[in-house]
């Protein structure tokens, strides 16, 4: 069901190369999430939902209407977005009455709603786009799911929103540092030069390497396990607003890595000035 204040309407899942303006890699921040909702659970985390895999969920206890709050990188016009079910492990856990506000004010007020509709469940790429005379606008968008099809939890492996961004202001303070990681990778030590960072930590002598783009921060990861073989993983990471914090994901690069949970990573900036890489 499509009510008509929605301004949107069920199109054909796209298989184009568009830009997943939602996703945690172009910068997208959950800044409001349930109760309920830990980032650091992985088979269960909100950052399920922009982590750019159809097969991981996040997953909330049922009976009460879940809202989540995303701040997009940059003021962006919406073409449409869309929604993913199809990997559940429970078929009854599909989301069924959504809704979609978007905010051009900010993350607790201004919303308009552009989006009311029944989901299918089970069921990847449910797409809704938007008339193109009356795209709506704004940096704020907010999910609230508020039923499913019967089970006692709710899941959604994929929220996703493509359009066009209209400002390119978004930035991310110098990371050049020392971190105290958690999430068991020890000491971090970053450096930026322009664009560029490098670094190590000590979780089996990781070695990074990577760059900064608009508010993301990008790191190729490479660790030496004890036999001395590496692994690669890949990681997206931001800092908290006071620029206290490094957080973000990563996960490995083989294609079982691609299809599983990522693994939830944090850093304290300690200070300002990064330790020696050995």
């Amino acid at each position: 069901m499509i009510f008509a204040l929605a301004l949107a309407a069920p199109v054909a899942a796209q298989t184009g190369p568009a830009t997943d303006l939602f996703a945690f890699s172009q910068g997208a921040r959950l800044v409001q999430v349930p109760d309920d909702a830990e980032f650091t659970a992985m088979d269960s985390s909100p950052l399920n939902l922009i982590d750019g895999s159809a097969t991981t969920d996040w997953t909330g206890e049922a009976g009460r209407p879940a809202v989540f709050v995303l701040e997009l990188a940059e003021r962006t016009e919406l073409s449409r977005v869309a929604f993913d079910t199809a990997f559940l492990n429970r078929d009854e856990k599909s989301p069924r009455a959504i809704r979609v506000e978007l905010s051009d004010t900010s993350a607790r007020s201004g919303f308009v709603p552009i989006l009311a509709a029944d989901l299918k469940m089970k069921k990847d790429g449910q797409s809704f786009g938007f008339d193109p005379e009356r795209r709506p606008v704004g940096r704020w968008v907010r999910l609230t799911i508020a039923s499913n099809y019967g089970d006692d939890y709710t899941g959604l492996t994929g929220f996703h929103g493509y359009g066009r961004q209209l400002t390119a202001t978004a930035t991310l303070p110098d990371v050049t540092g020392r971190y105290e990681g958690w999430s068991g990778w020890g000491t971090l030590n970053l450096t930026q030069n322009g664009d560029t960072v490098t670094g190590c930590y000590e979780y089996q002598a990781g070695r990074v390497t990577g760059r900064v783009d608009g508010r993301v921060l990008t790191l190729d990861m490479v660790e030496t396990g004890p036999d001395g073989a590496p692994r690669r993983l890949r990681g997206y990471f931001g800092l908290t607003p006071d620029g206290g914090k490094l957080i973000g994901f990563a996960r490995g690069l083989t294609e079982s890595d691609r299809l599983g949970y990522a693994t939830y990573m944090s850093a304290d900036r300690r200070a300002n000035r990064p330790g020696a890489c050995r």
